[in-house]
C-alpha cells in the first residue's frame, strides 16, 4: 500500500485532466497490474503457509508445478525478495498509469454536473485516490491473501511456474536486493534463514493433533493413539508397571509344576524368579519353557535350570526410551528397581502397549476396568493413574500420589476403609466401594451436577462414616 500511495502523482495538475483524452488501455493496464499484484501477493502467503509434505507429496506423484514449488521453499529469503520486489513494481506502475486514466475520466463526467469549475479537480482527484487505494487493498491484497490462506497448496502450485519465471528473469536483481536486506539483518546479530525447516516440539503436534480431531480429518480413536504415543515420553516405568505388591513370583527351588499352577492361577506366560526374596530376582522362567519338557524332567528340573536374564531398569525411565531399549534387545519384560536397589515392579511390553491403545483384557485377565455407570458416574479401579482418571472423566487430582487410590489415601491421612469418602473443591465425589489389601480396590467416581463458576459446590475431605 506505501508503494501505491508513494507512486500517486499527487503534484499534477488535475485540472489538466480536462482537456486529456481519455485512454481506456491505460485503465485495461492498470486492471492487469492489480491483478498481478495480487498474483504476488498469493503466492508469498501460498508458499508460507503451505504444507510442505503435501507440496512433496505431489512432487513425489510427478507434478511439475510441486518441484518448482519446493525449489522456491528451499531458499525463501530469495523467493520473498522476489515477492516484494514484484508487488513493489506493481504496485507503483498502477499508482502512475491508473490514476491519471481515473482521473481524466472522472473530471469530464463531474465536468457535466452541476459541481462549481473550480471544485471539479479537488473531487476528481478524492474520488479517484478512494477507488485505486480502495481496489488494490481489497483486490490487490486483501482478497488474494485471504484465498492463499484458505487454499495454501492449490494456490502454490497453480502459481508456482509463472512466479518462478518472474524469479529467474530477474534473479540478479533480486539477489542484490535481498543480499543489501541480509546485510542489515545480520546487523542486528540475526543470521537469515534460506529454508523453512518443520520441526515441532511434541507439544505443538499434540495440539495440531488435537485440531485435526475437532476438524474431524482423523479419527478419535487415532487421534487417542496417537497423543498417547507423544506422551509416552512423560510416562516413567514405575507409573506404568505391575507393581511389587502384586507380583506373582517363585523361588528360584520351585518345581517346574509350581510354575504350571501359578501360571494356570494368574495366566501369567512370565514369572519372575527370585533368590530368597523378592528383592534379589535372578531372572525369569517362561511357561513354553516348561511345556516342552517331558514328564520325566519336570519332575527332575526346577525353574533355575530355565531361567532367562530379565534386564533391569529404574523407576524413572521414560516409556519412550523403554520402549526403543526392549525392541533392540528383543525383551518382553523389565525389572523396575527403586531407589535402593530392592525391586519396585515388572513392566511387559503388553503394559507399553496399553499405554497405547488401553486396556487389553484378554479371558485369563482378572484384573479390574474402568466402566461408566451412568453419564456422571464411574467405577475406576484403585490402581488407576491420576492421568489416567483425568483422560477418562475429565477429574484432575492434586498430590504427589501416582494412583487414585494413592491420592484418596494422601486427602484422607490415613489408610482407607470401605465407604470412606472424598469430596474434591469441585464437587467432585469419590467413594471407597472395596479393598485389596490396605489399598483401594474400587472406587466410584461420581462427578458434579453443575459447577458453578463461582464454587458453590465446593466441597472438602470427608471420612464417610
Amino acid at each position: 500500500m506505501s508503494e501505491l500511495l508513494a507512486a500517486l502523482p499527487l503534484a499534477v495538475d488535475v485540472s489538466a485532466a480536462a482537456d486529456t483524452p481519455v485512454n481506456p488501455w491505460a485503465i485495461l493496464l492498470g486492471l492487469v497490474l492489480l491483478l498481478a499484484n495480487g498474483a504476488f501477493v498469493a503466492a508469498e502467503i501460498s508458499l508460507l503457509a503451505a504444507r510442505r509434505t503435501r507440496i512433496e507429496e505431489a512432487a513425489e506423484a510427478g507434478d511439475p508445478r510441486a518441484g518448482r514449488a519446493l525449489e522456491a521453499l528451499t531458499e525463501l529469503s530469495v523467493t520473498f525478495s522476489g515477492a516484494q520486489l514484484g508487488i513493489t513494481m506493481c504496485s507503483l506502475a498502477l499508482g502512475a498509469v491508473a490514476e491519471p486514466a481515473v482521473a481524466a475520466l472522472l473530471v469530464r463526467w463531474l465536468g457535466v454536473t452541476a459541481l462549481p469549475t473550480g471544485l471539479v479537480p479537488a473531487v476528481a482527484l478524492a474520488i479517484t485516490l478512494s477507488i485505486v487505494v480502495f481496489l488494490h487493498m481489497v483486490v490487490g491484497e486483501m482478497a488474494p491473501k485471504n484465498l492463499a490462506l484458505a487454499r495454501a497448496e492449490e494456490v502454490a502450485l497453480r502459481l508456482a511456474r509463472p512466479f518462478g519465471w518472474f524469479v529467474t528473469a530477474l534473479r540478479p536483481l533480486i539477489l542484490l536486493l535481498n543480499g543489501l536486506a541480509n546485510a542489515l539483518v545480520r546487523l542486528v546479530r540475526v543470521q537469515p534463514v534460506d529454508e523453512h525447516k518443520l520441526v515441532h516440539t511434541a507439544e505443538e503436534l499434540a495440539l495440531a493433533l488435537a485440531e485435526s480431531q475437532q476438524l474431524g480429518t482423523i479419527t478419535v480413536q487415532d487421534a487417542q493413539v496417537l497423543d498417547a504415543a507423544l506422551g509416552l515420553a512423560r510416562i516413567d516405568a514405575e507409573a506404568a508397571m505391575t507393581p511389587r505388591v502384586d507380583l506373582a513370583a517363585l523361588p528360584d527351588t520351585a518345581t517346574l509344576p509350581e510354575v504350571l499352577e501359578l501360571a494356570s492361577e494368574t495366566g501369567h506366560t512370565r514369572i519372575p524368579v527370585y533368590h530368597d526374596d523378592i528383592d534379589h530376582v535372578v531372572g525369569l522362567v517362561h511357561v513354553k519353557d516348561v511345556l516342552i519338557r517331558e514328564d520325566a524332567e519336570l519332575v527332575a528340573l526346577t525353574v533355575a535350570d530355565l531361567l532367562r536374564p530379565i534386564p533391569a531398569v529404574p523407576e524413572s525411565r521414560d516409556l519412550e526410551q523403554l520402549l526403543r531399549d526392549m525392541l533392540d534387545e528383543r525383551s518382553h519384560a523389565v525389572l523396575v528397581v527403586d531407589e535402593f536397589g530392592g525391586t519396585a515392579g515388572m513392566l511387559t511390553l503388553e503394559d507399553v502397549v496399553e499405554e497405547l491403545v488401553g486396556e487389553i483384557a484378554d479371558e485369563f485377565d482378572a484384573e479390574q476396568h474402568a466402566r461408566a455407570e451412568d453419564e456422571r458416574s464411574w467405577v475406576v479401579p484403585g490402581t488407576m493413574r491420576r492421568d489416567e482418571l483425568g483422560r477418562l472423566t475429565g477429574l484432575e487430582l492434586d498430590g504427589e500420589a501416582e494412583t487414585v487410590s494413592g491420592a484418596v489415601v494422601e486427602q484422607l491421612g490415613r489408610l482407607l476403609e470401605p465407604g470412606d469418602r472424598f469430596t474434591t473443591v469441585d464437587g467432585w465425589e469419590l467413594t471407597v466401594l472395596t479393598l485389596e489389601g490396605r489399598r483401594a480396590g474400587e472406587i466410584e467416581v461420581r462427578a458434579p451436577e453443575e459447577v458453578g463458576a463461582d464454587g458453590d459446590e465446593a466441597g472438602g475431605a470427608d471420612d464417610g462414616h
